[in-house]
């Protein structure tokens, strides 16, 4: 019995940690906000991951540089990495998908 129970609980441990984190396959275009109002955008296309509990994504730029985009105590988004200063984010387009994009109020 025991010979059974452990691999059944091993197995559950490491599926419950795999289904936080949702591996983005394609390219994703990071909408980038300028101090000026205006944005722009990147590609990333290297190890996309997203955490589903958090939000966060991370994912490799052409030179292998992990890079992240976090939330702040605000609620505005970032992507920055240990080299660099942090930019905000507008939001991430996937394929068909939207992240962190701002629900637009209707006008009533």
């Amino acid at each position: 019995m025991n010979k059974v129970l452990i691999p059944l609980i091993f197995l559950a441990l490491f599926t419950s940690a795999c289904v936080e984190v949702e591996e983005i396959s394609g390219g994703c275009e990071v909408y980038l906000k300028r101090a000026d109002g205006s944005t722009w955008f990147y590609e990333i296309k290297e190890d996309v991951r997203r955490n589903k509990d958090t939000g966060v994504f991370t994912y490799r730029d052409e030179n292998g540089k992990l890079w992240s985009i976090n939330q702040d105590e605000e609620g505005k988004w970032w992507s920055k990495s240990t080299e660099e200063n942090p930019v905000e984010v507008e939001r991430i387009v996937c394929g068909e998908k939207v992240y962190l994009e701002e629900e637009q109020e209707e006008a009533g």
